[in-house]
């Protein structure tokens, strides 16, 4: 399983993900051209691509999704929370048979792979995280979430790699210009997780199989790659790990990260 995060933030996300054969993009919330140039750093092209999971209805995962589907033949893949919410002018310039409502903890089977869907904790409509599999191997892609409740851990613990959001440093949130009314939306528990919350749930998640960490969507304004790395270090560390014992990746907005291979 190769994979790469073309961007993650608040102005657009996308990730592409190689199984055996198939190609497949988790959201599409940059535009055509990007796509394709931040592929080609990685001698990558959008042909041939045959499936885009939606995480949940909000343009910075969506805004595009139209105009890669006009181009290229590929099935869609969302909650029916997602589509029901998705812009009538999304809707409106893709045929419906291409469209695919899937279940929570209903797991998807496919030649070269399986996905099983899972409840995130955001401010919109029935969104999923989603963890694939490859054979034994697997990948955990969770983001735009408040929290994720113990419960549920089992459902996406001891993957070999995750994609985890690690949105804000709470102080730099709380000092920032924002308006009080976005500041408690990220903060809510149908928000964004903060550096030390993600770290949190990542240390509760992570087992002898994982290898590789990815933290995404950062915010550009309430964080740095700085701040989201010391406050892992710190988590971990308290807990007697070395955080870099880790492969430890951070996503960017404006260029993909490198090529990684789940094995």
């Amino acid at each position: 399983m190769n994979v790469i995060v073309l961007a993650s933030g608040s102005k657009g996300n996308s990730t592409y993900i190689e199984i055996g054969n198939e190609k497949i993009l988790i959201d599409c919330g940059i535009t055509y051209k990007q796509l394709n140039l931040r592929l080609a750093k990685h001698n990558k092209t959008l042909d041939g691509i045959t499936k885009v999971f939606v995480t949940h209805e909000h343009s910075d995962h969506v805004s595009q999704l139209a105009m890669l589907a006009k181009k290229h033949d590929f099935e869609i893949y969302l909650s029916e929370g997602t589509l029901k919410h998705l812009s009538t002018k999304i809707k409106y310039y893709i045929d419906s048979t291409r469209f695919h409502v899937i279940e929570p903890e209903n797991i998807l089977e496919f030649n070269e792979f399986k996905v099983l869907p899972f409840m995130i904790y955001h401010d919109a409509f029935e969104p999923f995280g989603y963890r694939f599999f490859e054979k034994d191997k697997s990948l955990v892609y969770i983001t735009d979430t408040g929290y994720f409740p113990s419960r549920k851990y089992h459902l996406i613990s001891n993957a070999e790699a995750y994609i985890i959001e690690s949105n804000h440093k709470v102080e730099t949130l709380l000092e920032s210009n924002r308006p009080w009314l976005l500041k408690r939306r990220i903060l809510d528990d149908e928000g964004h997780l903060s550096n030390e919350d993600s770290a949190n749930l990542l240390l509760n998640l992570s087992g002898d199989k994982t290898k590789t960490i990815i933290l995404a969507h950062l915010s550009q304004e309430c964080n740095t790659e700085n701040d989201a790395l010391e406050a892992y270090n710190r988590v971990f560390v308290d807990q007697g790990i070395d955080i870099y014992e880790y492969q430890i990746i951070v996503a960017k907005q404006n260029e993909p990260t490198k090529l990684i291979t789940i094995k």
